[in-house]
């Protein structure tokens, strides 16, 4: 994903979290303190400048929709069922490049 498409999806997350927090009547403030993250952090999501993964789970369980977030990226992994794998068949990394077979 080139960098414009990045920036214009921040922006939009922005924008998606920020009526959140609003439809559910929470300022800025009160919305950081509980999810124990600084409010630069919450402005600078809200205003598409993105945060780190942290503070996003953590303001997401403040609004009480960290359950929501987690389903989505395991509907993204192919747990659409919601049942999780056995984690010992899971991969745990990507396979290294193939080295070229020697002549």
């Amino acid at each position: 994903m080139n960098s414009n498409k990045s920036q214009k999806l921040l922006v939009q997350l922005g924008e998606d979290f920020r009526r959140l927090r609003l439809a559910r009547n929470i300022a800025q403030d009160a919305l950081a303190a509980d999810a124990g993250v600084g409010l630069s952090t919450l402005k600078r999501l809200e205003v598409g400048r993105g945060c780190n993964l942290a503070a996003l789970v953590q303001l997401l369980s403040a609004l009480g929709c960290a359950e929501q977030f987690e389903s989505f990226f395991a509907q993204l992994a192919g747990g659409v069922t919601g049942e999780r794998a056995d984690p010992a068949d899971q991969r745990r990394r990507a396979s290294s490049p193939r080295k070229p077979a020697a002549e």
